[in-house]
């Protein structure tokens, strides 16, 4: 499955700790092709990254929406679900 990012989904995943080698090597191979960044991930890898990347969002109290910090990764979520339909 592609999953497209924006350089700061990405940037937030080279963040992101305890994740696993085989997902952290696809993380690192993603390079612009054309302007696009693609994360490339099984479904078992895309479906591993969203449970991991559920731990890393907190929400803002007041709005009830991901914090700056962590929306990238609740953007990162998304965009794994929308690859999967």
């Amino acid at each position: 499955m592609k999953i497209k990012l924006d350089q700061a989904m990405l940037d937030a995943l080279k963040k992101a700790g305890h994740i696993p080698p085989d997902v952290q090597k696809e993380i690192d191979a993603v390079r612009p092709e054309r302007g696009v960044l693609d994360l490339r991930l099984s479904d078992d890898e895309a479906m591993e990254l969203a449970e991991l990347l559920q731990w890393h969002v907190r929400t803002d109290p007041a709005t009830g929406k991901p914090t700056p910090e962590t929306a990238p990764y609740a953007d990162v979520i998304r965009r794994i679900e929308e690859a999967q339909l």
